[in-house]
């Protein structure tokens, strides 16, 4: 009976998971999409990383259609893009709280490197 309570409070333990990815995307439509900067603009906090940047996507994005997703050590998000579908410029940013840390993130087919920071 022991064995039994054991094994079944190990299972317990080992069987949950804390991982978890936390968004939340502010979109700011700016114009046609001419030219722009393709930079990536990366602040951590405690809370996480927020990403800045500028993209050429469907006109009429609400900021509720795209995608997050993790593969591996990798966050990838990803914007709608309709064929035949009209294009503007937007300014996005993202915050990210991600568990278990990740090492890349994939901004509409950008790749940035996140290396994590000394903590005191």
């Amino acid at each position: 009976m022991r064995n039994i309570f054991f094994l079944a409070i190990c299972f317990a333990l080992f069987s949950c998971s804390d991982s978890f990815i936390n968004h939340d995307l502010k979109s700011e439509r700016i114009g046609e999409c001419d030219s722009y900067s393709r930079s990536v603009q990366m602040t951590s906090n405690i809370y996480g990383e927020r990403y800045e940047f500028f993209s050429c996507i469907d006109d009429g994005f609400d900021g509720k259609k795209y995608s997050v997703e993790r593969k591996g050590d990798s966050i990838i998000v990803n914007f709608p893009k309709t064929a035949n579908t009209k294009k503007a410029l937007y300014k996005i940013a993202i915050d990210m709280d991600v568990k278990p840390r990740y090492n890349l993130i994939i901004l509409d087919e950008r790749e940035v490197h996140v290396v994590p920071s000394t903590r005191l």
